[in-house]
């Protein structure tokens, strides 16, 4: 796995990527399903797999007095990614600057110039960008425009118990 942590050495996949993004503090069940279908799609389109987080995560950032505490530092965290197989993990550095970059941004900077994706795959309650402005319907507009389809997957249940997966 190539861990990227300055978006001035971005891959730039010739074959483009399928890219997931996400806190993917713990790589839990539902992390590792959504993985599981990014690396379905990279094999149907011959793309690279890649995954978008973030250092500190978001929240610590833009809500610090109820910012979840981590199941994983930053290390442990692409120990786990490494462990799914993924090519390329992007880490964002996230600050009060990137927090107020739009969607659409994001996208264009990330989505399309770093990782040449021909998809993305997010939880259906994805949200991203300023805000937290940017949703799964928006990211579909904004991968019509640059040419990338998205998948929002549903939330994985924990069986016998009918609540969601989540790193919180």
């Amino acid at each position: 796995m190539q861990v990227i942590r300055d978006m001035d050495w971005c891959p730039r996949p010739s074959q483009g990527s399928v890219v997931t993004v996400g806190a993917y503090d713990g790589v839990h069940r539902g992390h590792r399903a959504v993985m599981a279908e990014m690396h379905r799609m990279a094999a149907q389109l011959g793309a690279a797999t890649a995954v978008v987080t973030f250092d500190p995560h978001p929240a610590m950032v833009v809500r610090p007095e109820s910012a979840p505490k981590l199941l994983t530092d930053l290390d442990q965290k692409l120990e786990l990614l490494r462990e799914t197989g993924v090519d390329h993990t992007l880490v964002v550095s996230f600050d009060r600057e990137r927090s107020q970059e739009s969607p659409a941004d994001f996208v264009r900077g990330v989505m399309v110039d770093c990782l040449r994706a021909k998809a993305v795959v997010v939880g259906e309650d994805f949200h991203f960008g300023r805000d937290r402005a940017g949703s799964t319907t928006m990211l579909r507009e904004l991968g019509e425009a640059h040419g990338f389809d998205v998948h929002g997957m549903a939330l994985v249940q924990q069986q016998g118990h009918g609540e969601t997966i989540s790193s919180t």
